[in-house]
């Protein structure tokens, strides 16, 4: 068993791709299939296997509504659609490998939407065909694709539904799951992908994987894309018109990193405790399902922030300033904007254990005034807001101030502070023997400007006094 799901993590390091011959089936009008390039025979597919017949795999389609939610009614083209209405959108939500729509976590983001949209949801699972060998599930993911992409256009053409209507919501292989039907809806409205599966999909020609051209809009959220080696179930790569990167997109707050994982799989899998492999090994690959959810809730903005990399995004290289014709923002998870940022967006959260995972964002700065020519040494900011103050590293002898600069800094709270009313700035020149001689004991920094970049609200405080001598503090005050 261990074997059969370490193909998924090691492919990439086969030496030579095996000469395979390939083949084809067909089903029907669920259409054909194959293991030919590019589907199979690449460094990324090395060994591909043919879908299993859609009897075999079983899905099914179980509809919740705002007066049925409580009661699992099963649906199909072929029998009664229960309480679906076709006045209302319709959200279908996808497992990925080795899951179940019986799981905690699908009741729960199914009653979250329920509570904020009449909607109709409809869960689909397709457990029996996600489990060993894992090229087997990868390959029944288009067969899972196009059932639903059946009942959608069944919906279109004989209940007079509208593509854009339809969201299909799928984690991991259900994000890739979520690509295929897609392919098959002309128009369809929406695709949000939770951390779509890596290995077998990931730098995959985009008729194997989750692409753009899926869906009108395609948002993505990416929480375990390490290097596929290192056990990352999830991808980096770019797959929507919105990918947010929460976290860097990879290890999550508080889960096993890779030693952790590995660890973690050997002790599960081999045991075949596939709930702890869900919740230990997977941890942050769930964590994308966990923040979907608390999206929906609406308690966080989850506003992602446009960059270059996470790297920069972390030092406070990128602006987190939304204004302009770029509309370098969005909001993360089931609010998403098709109209705000695209791209690349960054941003932070609490742990997949800390529920909510807020994470307050904010930019300051700090304009040095002309007195002197340059300091060195650690700054520290007391933010007094109108709920609790907290006192917080802006520089830590990292940076030399000098005539009349700026210096922007990335500050996230974990804690909601509420409006900041003073500031007190504190600094202490650096101790350093050998270039102490070269800064400044006291300094003048002239204003200092915080941009709460959840709200997009900015404001300046200026200093009670015009300088600060090494050891001191001097208060801002709203200016």
């Amino acid at each position: 068993m261990i074997f059969s799901l370490s193909i998924c993590f090691v492919y990439l390091a086969s030496v030579a791709v095996p000469n395979i011959r390939a083949a084809d089936v067909c089903y029907g009008e669920h259409g054909c299939f194959t293991t030919s390039k590019p589907f199979g025979g690449t460094l990324q597919r090395p060994f591909a296997l043919l879908p299993d017949r859609p009897g075999s795999i079983g899905t099914t389609f179980y509809l919740y509504t705002r007066s049925t939610r409580k009661t699992r009614t099963e649906i199909s083209r072929y029998t009664s659609l229960g309480d679906w209405s076709v006045n209302r959108p319709t959200k279908f939500i996808v497992h990925g490998f080795l899951d179940a729509m019986n799981k905690q976590w699908w009741i729960d983001m199914k009653n979250a939407i329920l509570d904020v949209e009449d909607v109709n949801v409809i869960l689909v699972d397709w457990s029996k065909g996600n489990g060993f060998p894992y090229e087997k599930a990868t390959a029944n993911t288009q067969i899972v694709g196009a059932e639903i992409a059946l009942f959608i256009n069944y919906f279109i053409s004989d209940h007079g539904a509208r593509a854009t209507d339809f969201h299909v919501i799928g984690h991991s292989l259900g994000g890739q799951i979520s690509g295929y039907a897609g392919a098959r809806v002309n128009g369809l409205g929406r695709i949000t992908a939770l951390d779509p599966a890596g290995p077998y999909f990931e730098n995959t020609d985009p008729s194997v994987r989750l692409d753009p051209s899926d869906a009108l809009f395609v948002d993505v959220i990416h929480t375990d894309g390490a290097h596929n080696l290192l056990l990352g179930l999830g991808t980096l790569q770019r797959m929507g018109h919105a990918d947010f990167y929460p976290n860097g997109g990879y290890d999550q707050p508080n889960c096993p990193k890779t030693s952790g994982k590995i660890l973690n799989l050997i002790l599960h899998v081999g045991t075949m405790n596939i709930d702890g492999f869900m919740i230990t090994s997977l941890c942050s690959h769930m964590a994308a399902v966990y923040f979907f959810t608390d999206t929906v809730r609406n308690q966080c903005p989850y506003l992602g922030f446009t960059c270059t990399n996470f790297d920069d995004f972390n030092s406070g290289k990128c602006s987190l300033q939304c204004n302009g014709a770029d509309r370098q923002c969005n909001r993360m998870g089931y609010w998403t904007a098709p109209n705000s940022g695209r791209g690349d967006l960054y941003l932070k959260t609490q742990a997949a254990d800390a529920f909510p995972y807020c994470i307050n964002h904010f930019q300051i700065t700090l304009q040095s005034g002309a007195d002197y020519a340059q300091t060195r040494g650690i700054v520290t900011l007391t933010l007094i807001g109108t709920i609790q103050t907290i006192t917080v590293t802006f520089d830590n002898d990292q940076t030399t101030f000098k005539r009349g600069s700026t210096e922007d800094r990335f500050i996230p709270l974990t804690t909601d502070i509420g409006e900041i009313t003073k500031i007190d700035v504190d600094f202490k020149k650096t101790g350093n023997i050998i270039s102490s001689s070269w800064y400044s004991s006291t300094w003048s920094f002239t204003r200092a400007t915080v941009l709460n970049a959840d709200t997009q609200q900015s404001r300046s405080y200026c200093p009670s006094q015009a300088v600060i001598t090494s050891g001191a503090k001097v208060r801002f005050a709203p200016c």
